[in-house]
């Protein structure tokens, strides 16, 4: 079993395999923040991919429970490994979400890890999930998601904030040391007004 006491598990305590996203360490940890999470919260995890961010979820919700979404059958495999590997507890549920949210109990918080191209569909579903009061923190790369996302965020009502973050990392090449850019991901984070 592998422990941490912190957000922000080093990436390497996964378990991996090729063609299967995990949100890195350094953009986990800032989706953890914006999540605002506590003991006792039901938490979603969409695009689960390695389980990264369901496991740290539930390190910090338990003894709430946490809901890893994938439709991906090789990373399903990949995240019951990682659960074992560090002693959690999620509920994994195979398939694509909205479609596999509706019998899930009401969300405190959601993540979405990626949307497959159908933004608009899968805020409006988890729109539907999440309690009033509930924070929703998506991560994206692309161009236009967080655009359109904002837009449908905005149209629902929700207090909206986005960052973007751009991460470098130092890594040994030959017989020095230089910066890697990795991919900048804009983080959404918003929060879910009372319906009148």
């Amino acid at each position: 079993m592998i422990n941490f006491n912190s957000p922000g598990i080093p990436d390497g305590a996964f378990a991996r395999q090729a063609g299967i996203p995990m949100t890195k360490q350094e953009i986990r940890a800032i989706a953890l923040a914006k999540l605002q999470l506590s003991p006792g919260l039901t938490v979603y995890d969409i695009g689960a991919g390695t389980g990264s961010v369901a496991i740290e979820c539930q390190r910090l919700v338990g003894p709430g429970r946490v809901y890893a979404i994938e439709s991906n059958p090789d990373a399903l495999e990949l995240i019951k490994l990682n659960i074992r590997r560090f002693n959690v507890e999620l509920q994994i549920i195979a398939g694509t979400a909205p479609a596999v949210l509706d019998p899930l109990p009401e969300a405190d918080r959601i993540f979405i890890g990626g949307s497959g191209g159908e933004i608009e569909s899968m805020v409006m579903g988890c729109d539907r999930k999440l309690k009033p009061g509930g924070i929703l923190v998506m991560n994206t790369i692309t161009l236009y998601t967080p655009l359109l996302a904002h837009q449908v965020l905005e149209g629902l009502g929700y207090d909206i904030e986005a960052v973007q973050v751009n991460i470098a990392v130092n890594v040994k090449t030959g017989n020095s040391r230089i910066w890697q850019a990795r991919n900048p991901v804009t983080i959404i984070s918003a929060k879910k007004g009372a319906r009148p």
